[in-house]
């Protein structure tokens, strides 16, 4: 038999209306001890609402959607895990959407998400200029994008220009001056500004831009030890080689073992984004720390206060996160010094 919304509130001893704003959040707020007695009614009784009655009444579902680039880059899990916990305790659920960097699937899937009448997007798109976005604000749809700077949306994003000079800053302190970057291919503003800070740090400690130090790469591991490879594989090699993400620098780690050499003695190496695996490295990984926990808070946060406040007229913002330099075994003085 189906327990009916009716029952629930008999059964908690409050009116539907109460009920009703519990399930959906509000629009009026209830005092935390009805809300606990409402819930455990709910618990007791067996109450499923009705998910379909509401989105045709509300004009949108308890369902958010979440768009990633890259489901096996452990960076955009660690952002998802934060995402999918927090929208859970607010009682919706997450529908995930891999684009695998391809921007035509991107727009395929924000034509799917508005379909399904999603309540918001958060999205980590594969390119600045995406058409998704435009697809999602032309739905109207909430939507808040993580990890890229877009003019016309609500944005957050980490300094990836100051990593990179952090990272930079320190190799130099350490006395290196042939420092190589391994950069993306693709044009992903985030990795475009780690390697702005790149150039930023030599610039300032008066060092010139080499280009033959200079090799691009996907961010994977294996294109990592082929550029790596690559790198040390010159006659006048690197003493230290930037990597542009953590996946990359563990591939140059393996390019390093299997042209001879030993990191740090003989050539440091660093990453960006400190993934959980980067502390256990060999050896530990010296990186960047991106705040992918805030990252993940912030964007829920402003997504939330979208949907909730009902905002008809958006205006656009960026919040740019701080990031932290983390130092481990994986960076020393060049030998010579």
């Amino acid at each position: 038999m189906k327990v009916t919304r009716k029952q629930v509130a008999e059964h908690a001893s409050v009116s539907e209306a109460t009920v009703s704003y519990v399930i959906n959040n509000g629009p009026r707020p209830v005092a935390a001890e009805t809300r606990a007695r409402v819930l455990q009614a709910i618990r007791e009784l067996g109450y499923h609402p009705s998910d379909i009655a509401r989105s045709l009444a509300k004009q949108r579902t308890t369902t958010i959607g979440l768009i990633l680039p890259d489901t096996a880059n452990p960076f955009y899990g660690e952002v998802a895990r934060v995402i999918e916990n927090l929208c859970y305790a607010r009682g919706y659920t997450v529908l995930l959407c891999n684009s695998s960097m391809d921007q035509s699937r991107e727009t395929h899937y924000a034509n799917i998400l508005h379909a399904k009448r999603v309540a918001g997007v958060i999205i980590l798109p594969t390119h600045p200029n995406t058409s998704a976005i435009q697809a999602l604000q032309q739905a109207n749809i909430r939507t808040i994008v993580v990890d890229a700077e877009i003019p016309s949306a609500t944005c957050v994003v980490a300094d990836d220009f100051q990593g990179g000079y952090l990272l930079t800053r320190h190799l130099i302190q350490l006395g290196h001056e042939r420092i190589a970057s391994i950069t993306y291919t693709g044009d992903v503003v985030g990795y475009s500004m780690r390697f702005e800070g790149y150039k930023a740090a030599l610039t300032e400690a008066g060092l010139p831009l080499d280009e033959r130090l200079i090799v691009e790469a996907e961010p994977e591991v294996a294109a990592g030890e082929a550029a790596g490879l690559e790198l040390l594989r010159r006659a006048n090699r690197p003493t230290a080689i930037f990597a542009h993400n953590d996946r990359v620098a563990l591939g140059v780690l393996s390019a390093a073992r299997k042209a001879g050499l030993r990191t740090p003695h003989d050539v440091s190496v660093v990453g960006f984004d400190n993934l959980i695996e980067s502390a256990f490295f060999s050896p530990p990984l010296t990186t960047i720390n991106s705040p992918k926990q805030q990252m993940g808070e912030t964007a829920v946060r402003l997504l939330f206060e979208f949907i909730e406040t009902q905002q008809e007229v958006h205006i656009p913002q960026t919040l740019t996160l701080d990031v932290t330099l983390i130092v481990r075994e994986s960076t020393a003085p060049p030998a010579a010094l």
